[in-house]
């Protein structure tokens, strides 16, 4: 009987955590990452190709196309750091560069889709971002 409980329960977690595999987590999760690199990397998003992102690609997520690799960037990035344990606010996962993996290939597969939709209105956000303030030029007149 006790046995029987427990599965419903770990039944439960798991469709609840199905259920939070949604396209605005991906955002908040992509808006984590993108704020990271915006730190991190400044002027970043210039060096991303948004019709080439694809998040479920190693070569073509953000960091693959930053750093040439998933797992390089990982590093180069300071995501993880291998010379000590890694920083708990630093999860690939939670900041939007890689899906949940252990609730099924579905759910994973999903998951990398709402990741690429989010990177990539992350993206278009800061790559037609315009200036607040206009740039005038010294030789322009300023009375009329």
């Amino acid at each position: 009987m006790f046995r029987a409980f427990r599965q419903r329960l770990a039944e439960r977690r798991h469709q609840r955590q199905i259920a939070a595999i949604t396209l605005d987590a991906a955002r908040t999760r992509a808006g984590r990452g993108a704020a990271f690199l915006d730190d991190a990397d400044p002027g970043w998003a210039a060096r991303i190709d948004p019709g080439r992102l694809e998040l479920a690609d190693g070569a073509s997520c953000v960091l693959g196309q930053l750093h040439g690799g998933y797992r390089l960037g990982l590093g180069r990035a300071r995501i993880l750091d291998l010379s000590s344990a890694p920083l708990a606010s630093a999860s690939p996962v939670e900041l939007g560069f890689q899906a949940v993996r252990h609730l099924g290939e579905d759910v994973e597969d999903l998951d990398y889709a709402f990741l690429t939709r989010a990177w990539r209105e992350c993206l278009d956000a800061r790559q037609h971002a315009s200036p607040t303030l206009p740039v005038r030029s010294l030789s322009s007149p300023t009375h009329g």
